[in-house]
């Protein structure tokens, strides 16, 4: 009885590592591996860029030059004596 138990152990053993390895070269194929980095690779982009928005748009509150100042956001600004139209330093300091 005890040779049949551990017969049906080694049985069981072996097919579970055999499943356990058949997924994992499977998970290891070229063009599994591809498809993988090329989703990592636009995930970070996505990441990157919607921090990158965010940061501009503090960067703009902070600064006081909003979007809705009419015209194009990223136009460069100025005054008609061509100074540039940016609020003083000290004073955002100062709020």
């Amino acid at each position: 009885m005890p040779r049949m138990f551990y017969i049906a152990l080694g049985a069981a053993v072996g097919v579970v590592t055999v499943r356990r390895a058949a997924r994992a070269a499977s998970t290891l194929t070229p063009a599994h591996m591809a498809g993988s980095l090329a989703q990592s690779v636009q995930d970070f982009v996505a990441d990157v860029r919607e921090g990158m928005a965010e940061r501009e748009d503090e960067l703009r509150q902070a600064l006081g030059i909003g979007a809705s100042d009419g015209g194009d956001a990223g136009a460069p600004g100025g005054t008609s004596d061509g100074r540039a139209d940016v609020p003083d330093v000290a004073d955002a300091h100062r709020r």
